[in-house]
């Protein structure tokens, strides 16, 4: 039986402060196919952690997109979240253990994990197995987003056909708190929002709001929360009209000419270049995420980092802004 790449990194990752369950995994992301409406539905579902889910997981969304891709019942595949908001990335708690950093006191665990320890899991979980997938996917792909849409979600939202989102949405990758401007895939940065605005989302680390977002090009449409649902269902229900040869023979064509306009090699900037993000040095008095997360916790850590800017700039709960 073919492994997973979970399976295959467990002696490179700390599979020990990390979660590889296939069947807790299973629970985060659940995968639902509508026949009837040609929709397959894949729903991140641990609100009590702001949806963040354990990298492993992001896998198991990239082998869920492939399932839909070739499920003929299938022409769109919508993503959504539980609760108040569509997801915060992959969950803080597992960021440094998956790259191989570990949690004892001796020589061994303090050690800096090797450079191809950081490269295969950023390639061949968070690129190749996931983001890849729905950027290539030939069916129509479609996110449905409220409240925060951070890190590895908002990579899902870069990566989709159409983003509907409900006027409190807020948009960006908080590695740009962990690891200053990190590389991401740059391709989509430029043509989802332009160079302009990446550069000031990832210089300041502030996130994109939903208007903006519209007004960019990063969301497609930005409708009232109690009516987020009925759009997203009317988008599908307008694509799932269309005979699926006829919309995957269209997609085939759009990856052609973003092929063309660099997809390729802007997807190597993210993996590639976050072994080096990784390794960052730092000085006496730069915040350290895994320091201040390993002696305050994740949740006061990322409270007093957000406390060193001005409210405009702050990840939490867009009420700091009135602060």
């Amino acid at each position: 039986m073919k492994k997973t790449e979970a399976e295959l990194l467990e002696h490179q990752w700390d599979v020990e402060n990390m979660e590889v369950d296939p069947e807790v995994l299973a629970k985060y992301v659940r995968y639902d196919v509508d026949e009837e409406r040609s929709v397959a539905t894949i729903t991140f579902d641990r609100p009590e952690r702001l949806n963040a889910i354990p990298v492993a997981a992001f896998e198991r969304v990239g082998d869920l997109v492939r399932e839909a891709e070739t499920d003929d019942r299938v022409k769109v595949i919508v993503f959504k979240g539980e609760g108040e908001h569509f997801g915060t990335g992959a969950d803080a708690a597992e960021l440094g253990h998956y790259i191989g950093y570990r949690t004892g006191t001796d020589k061994a665990s303090r050690r800096r994990p090797a450079q191809r320890q950081r490269i295969l899991p950023d390639r061949n979980v968070l690129s190749s197995g996931f983001t890849r997938p729905i950027i290539e996917s030939l069916k129509a792909t479609i996110c449905q987003v409220q409240g925060y849409c951070y890190g590895g979600h908002f990579q899902i939202a870069l990566s989709a056909d159409i983003v509907i989102a409900s006027p409190d949405a807020r948009f960006t990758h908080p590695a740009f708190r962990y690891l200053g401007p990190a590389p991401q895939d740059m391709y989509h940065w430029i043509e989802k929002v332009g160079l302009t605005t990446m550069k000031d989302v990832m210089l300041t680390m502030r996130a994109i709001g939903a208007e903006e977002g519209e007004r960019k090009g990063l969301v497609t449409k930005v409708v009232e929360r109690d009516e987020l649902q009925r759009w997203v269902d009317d988008y599908a229900d307008a694509i799932a009209v269309m005979p699926l040869d006829s919309l995957m023979m269209g997609k085939s064509m759009m990856q052609v000419v973003m092929e063309a306009r660099g997809k390729g090699l802007g997807a190597m900037t993210g993996w590639v270049g976050h072994g080096w993000a990784t390794n960052v040095s730092f000085d006496e008095g730069d915040w350290n995420f895994l320091k201040e997360r390993r002696e305050k916790g994740i949740a006061q850590a990322l409270a007093d980092r957000d406390r060193l800017v001005a409210p405009y700039f702050r990840l939490s709960d867009a009420r700091s802004r009135e602060e």
